[in-house]
């Protein structure tokens, strides 16, 4: 059995999508955490290793180019495989495709194994070979470049944590962070315009009760985006944007 890539059937139902019937841009990236989680697991590095080690993986940069994503009712698959390993990071990829199998999208993910203790990367050597494959499968997805400072006339405006922001590590969860970001524009943006490629790169944790100062500059079709908390960047994110059909 060839364990390098791992599938994952899906099927968008109406409750999942968007104003405009598709898949939101929050539940891929969902998605994508969710097949990495079980690839994971069936290689044996997943979380009830991790736990044994004082580890965990967590999520540093998320890159996805859309072609098109699936609308109400319709079947999907999201396929997953390591890329590479270095010493301190993990790169994963993604590949989501429509009922035909045709893919319509693609991701590229950097994981970080963290000391659970120090809230430092650690080498995710120590996790054995599976962790850097033979063979491995190139991604379709370049990584993100390093995104430019904004200017002074920035938009801006804020927003508090709260409970439902938060996951079991009790610091702010990636999903909300899209959310966070793409709920900056009003609903006729997102009727005119999709998005054809996001990046987003974490640099510092954000938790409960923080205010977060959301930036957001256009620059041609994309828009550059930074979250501080008290003058501190805690990411960076850019959307590549297209005229909706």
């Amino acid at each position: 059995m060839d364990n390098r890539i791992l599938t994952h059937r899906y099927f968008l139902t109406a409750g999942e999508c968007d104003g405009n019937a598709r898949m939101p841009l929050p539940l891929l990236v969902s998605r994508l955490i969710e097949v990495a989680t079980e690839h994971a697991n069936l290689l044996g590095i997943g979380y009830d290793r991790l736990i044994t080690l004082n580890l965990a993986w967590v999520l540093s940069r998320v890159s996805v180019e859309i072609s098109r994503l699936p609308g109400i009712n319709e079947s999907y698959s999201v396929a997953t495989w390591i890329e590479s390993t270095n010493r301190l990071f993990s790169e994963r990829c993604f590949t989501l495709s429509d009922a035909s199998g045709k893919p319509v999208a693609h991701a590229r993910t950097t994981w970080a194994a963290i000391d659970i203790a120090l809230r430092k990367p650690t080498n995710p050597g120590v996790l054995g070979d599976i962790m850097f494959p033979a063979d491995p499968l190139p991604c379709p997805v370049a990584p993100a470049p390093r995104m430019k400072p904004l200017p002074d006339s920035a938009r801006s405006e804020t927003y508090t944590f709260r409970y439902c922001d938060l996951d079991f590590n009790r610091h702010v969860n990636t999903v909300r962070y899209v959310d966070l970001i793409l709920n900056h524009w009003p609903l006729d943006w997102h009727d005119t315009h999709s998005v054809a490629r996001f990046d987003i790169t974490f640099i510092r944790e954000s938790h409960f009760g923080e205010t977060a100062d959301l930036r957001v500059a256009d620059d041609g079709p994309q828009s550059l985006c930074e979250l501080l908390i008290a003058g501190d960047r805690r990411l960076t994110a850019a959307i590549t944007w297209r005229p909706r059909n």
